[in-house]
């Protein structure tokens, strides 16, 4: 294939990115001297950094504070004359899709790729058909946007990284907190983005417990700096005192702790999502929401 300039928009949460994954991959495997530029968010911008599929990251910042910053950003993506654009993410509601629709006629790309979710991606070039209603991975959606380019399917796997400079400042933070490599090690995620995605943290104090007295297990908690009175909460609750990481780590930084984990407990949010991609013993737990992103077995997704 000639060489292109292709932007991928993964405007999204850290979730959605990791299940963007096996299309970073396989687009760069059918597009292997083209330029790849992702747009995204800062959080999800540091999962991207780190997989070797693309060149350059372009990062969106929420909040009006922000918008001079977001300008250059645009006046960027309109400077590097793209050929093709391609949006990873489904359309919610028609103004989200407006909102792609204005950003994409501004980048002006010779041709658009996204998803037509339920009606609402009528203005793509090139489009696949996709709805809210479904129980089909939302990875096998962002998959088929690459296929319809002629990119051919070979890895379906997810995939996060970190490197081994985050494997060493984790064993550190563990090991001046008493956890050892023959330790078990229980990561909990408690919060979520969404209120409707929560278990409770008093279901969490009491299956923590159950995993403490019956396998001497240690608990790691992990979540953002916002859901640290979800573990002041659980703490309290405890026979053992659990580490507390919460707004303590770099995502890189919690995918080395995950890694480490022998059993990950998660309510529905990027977390969960993390274990997946690393194959972890995984428990999750499902809220209310559209069955598309809930874990897939991987490599059938």
């Amino acid at each position: 294939m000639e060489q292109k300039k292709i932007l991928l928009i993964e405007l999204a949460g850290v979730g959605d990115t990791v299940l963007s994954s096996p299309a970073m991959k396989n687009l760069r495997k059918g597009f292997p001297d083209a330029s790849i530029n992702f747009l995204t968010f800062p959080w999800s911008a540091q999962l991207v950094k780190k997989l070797p599929y693309i060149d350059d990251i372009s990062i969106f910042h929420k909040g009006f504070k922000n918008i001079l910053y977001n300008i250059r950003i645009l006046y960027r993506l309109r400077r590097l004359q793209v050929d093709i654009v391609i949006n990873l993410y489904q359309h919610y509601s028609f103004r989200g899709a407006l909102y792609i629709y204005m950003l994409l006629k501004w980048i002006d790309a010779k041709k658009t790729v996204g998803r037509n979710t339920d009606g609402k991606g009528w203005f793509y070039n090139l489009k696949i058909d996709d709805t809210m209603a479904t129980e089909r991975s939302d990875t096998e959606y962002k998959l088929d946007l690459i296929k319809i380019l002629g990119c051919p399917i070979e890895d379906k796997a997810l995939e996060v990284r970190c490197d081994e400079s985050d494997v060493q400042k984790v064993k550190e933070f563990l090991g001046k907190r008493a956890v050892s490599d023959s330790d078990i090690l229980i990561g909990i995620n408690p919060g979520a983005h969404r209120p409707s995605r929560f278990w409770g943290w008093e279901n969490f104090a009491k299956t923590c417990e159950v995993l403490i007295a019956k396998y001497k297990a240690k608990v790691v908690i992990t979540g953002t700096k916002k859901e640290r009175w979800l573990a002041e909460k659980i703490s309290g609750k405890l026979s053992q005192q659990p580490i507390d990481t919460t707004g303590k780590l770099s995502l890189p930084q919690l995918v080395a702790l995950i890694r480490r984990c022998d059993l990950y407990i998660s309510n529905d949010t990027g977390p969960m999502h993390i274990a997946n991609a690393l194959k972890i013993p995984l428990v999750a737990i499902m809220g209310p929401g559209i069955r598309k992103t809930y874990p897939c077995q991987q490599d059938v997704c």
